[in-house]
């Protein structure tokens, strides 16, 4: 298997759980030396939300050494998506969105479960939601890159 070059990390709103997931992610590759992998994130809420990432995202981001205060949600229909190797989604919903709306092959998605911390008031009921993101893109690593 061909180690993946664009990767697109989707969730519902992009706010949460999709920016951290690509940054830890980018994280993780750079400190493998695969710093050439281009890792970005989408949401596919069609809804309109204000711009910025959720507060909880951001500071459990800074807290790790990640610096994502500058994000715009993005919503998956702005991107081309056969430019990606790979799709890591964090549900069934959104995998099946992303066959059944906008035609993915199955085969380019990886669902790795993690829950919705939203509607998040304090930030340790986002912590969670953190340390699935740090697990589950630690084994997206060890999967497509080792």
């Amino acid at each position: 298997m061909a180690k993946p070059q664009k990767v697109l990390c989707v969730c519902f709103g992009n706010s949460d759980r999709s920016p951290i997931m690509a940054a830890v992610l980018g994280m993780y590759l750079k400190n493998a030396q695969h710093d050439n992998v281009m890792c970005e994130s989408a949401g596919i809420n069609d809804d309109k939300f204000e711009d910025d990432p959720a507060p909880f995202c951001v500071m459990a981001a800074k807290r790790l050494g990640l610096d994502i205060s500058g994000h715009k949600k993005r919503h998956i229909s702005e991107f081309d998506l056969n430019q990606y190797d790979l799709i890591i989604v964090v549900d069934d919903v959104v995998a099946g969105v992303l066959v059944d709306k906008y035609g993915v092959q199955i085969d380019k998605i990886f669902n790795v479960q993690i829950s919705n911390p939203w509607p998040c008031q304090f930030q340790e009921q986002y912590e969670p939601t953190v340390e699935q993101v740090i697990i589950m893109m630690y084994r997206v690593v060890r999967f497509y890159f080792a």
